[in-house]
């Protein structure tokens, strides 16, 4: 009967040690980000710090919007605890106040960013940052005997007439070339909205979404418009004739942001998830796998990648930033003009 006890004694012991192990094991961060190569690249980068820590990152995909609409209809019950974005869904959850701040205790990589990548009076944090300015089609450039664009005001110059792709303005690329076409602040946008309308004969279709935007550059469907620096590198390592050109105006310098839920179900770990993702060794992915540029100082950049139009760290001065609490009020009334305005 001793022996038996004692074998009792073990179970028990056993069975707790087991719990716990599997309780610890449990603890789950999650992290809203937008699926497909993302997700991929994000697994594979936070899989040491997964390792490192105990923890589980999981991922749910959806659009800057979608990640935000979700994180604000949620807000009394947080069920992310990383809300990733750009600086317009940055700014709308801002003003919802679903995010925290960062705490540099925990964050002690946050010290490493270029400046513009903080945001909101140390509430977010750019992981990655791109320029976004023009591409042109190369092969049918040079057989029309074109010269490549150099100004945003390509996009509306007549001799361009039915060569220049555009995209709806809920597309952030878009709304971004309607600010540089009336004059390159927030308020000038109605008058860049003027020139598109005034140009409008010369479109033959406004893309409805980034996805298909790219589709139709690769296609050659229209031989200029407006990407992120990275995408049209990418397209080109591809085999697509496709270049990127930052306008003598200047690029926008645009971030893919990170913010932690307010009420977080996993406030610390989330804290953690954030600086790893500004570490060195993640951030050196993103360039390699994104062909992005880093935020933070240390980690190279190829000179091949910022000839071709990737901001350098250590010189963001000459881009164009977006302040998202200037854009935002006014977005959705003007991007209903627009759409009226290219209807009638």
């Amino acid at each position: 009967m001793k022996s038996i006890g004692n074998l009792g004694r073990a179970a028990v012991l056993g069975g707790a040690m087991l719990f716990s192990n599997a309780a610890m094991a449990q603890q789950t961060v999650v992290v809203a980000s937008f699926g497909s190569l993302w997700q991929e690249v994000l697994e594979k980068a936070l899989a040491p710090f997964e390792k490192e820590n105990n923890v589980k990152v999981r991922f749910t995909a959806g659009s800057s919007a979608d990640n935000v609409t979700r994180a604000i209809a949620a807000k009394d019950r947080p069920d992310v605890d990383v809300v990733m974005g750009e600086e317009m869904t940055f700014a709308q959850g801002l003003q919802a106040g679903i995010f925290t701040k960062l705490d540099p205790a925990l964050i002690p990589n946050l010290a490493k960013a270029v400046g513009p990548a903080k945001m909101g009076d140390g509430t977010g944090v750019g992981v990655i940052m791109q320029s976004i300015g023009l591409f042109y089609h190369t092969a049918n450039f040079q057989k029309a005997g074109l010269q490549p664009p150099t100004s945003w005001m390509d996009l509306v110059d007549r001799k361009l007439c039915n060569r220049v792709g555009f995209m709806h303005p809920s597309v952030s690329f878009s709304y971004y070339a309607l600010m540089m076409l009336g004059g390159g602040k927030p308020s000038d946008i109605p008058a860049g909205i003027d020139k598109v309308v005034a140009f409008k004969n010369c479109i033959e279709t406004v893309d409805p979404s980034g996805a298909k935007h790219v589709e139709r550059a690769q296609l050659g469907d229209f031989d200029i418009g407006v990407l992120a620096h990275q995408l049209v590198v990418s397209l080109a390592d591809r085999g697509a004739p496709l270049k990127f050109v930052t306008p003598k105006e200047g690029g926008i310098l645009q971030f893919t942001t990170m913010a932690v839920a307010k009420n977080s179900p996993n406030p610390t770990m989330a804290q953690k998830v954030v600086n790893e993702l500004l570490s060195e060794r993640v951030q050196a992915m993103f360039v390699e796998q994104f062909k992005a540029s880093p935020v933070v100082t240390g980690v190279a950049v190829p000179p091949a990648l910022i000839a071709a139009g990737a901001p350098n760290p250590a010189d963001v001065s000459k881009f164009i930033g977006i302040d998202g609490a200037q854009l935002l009020p006014d977005r959705a009334r003007l991007t209903q003009q627009f759409v009226r305005a290219m209807a009638q």
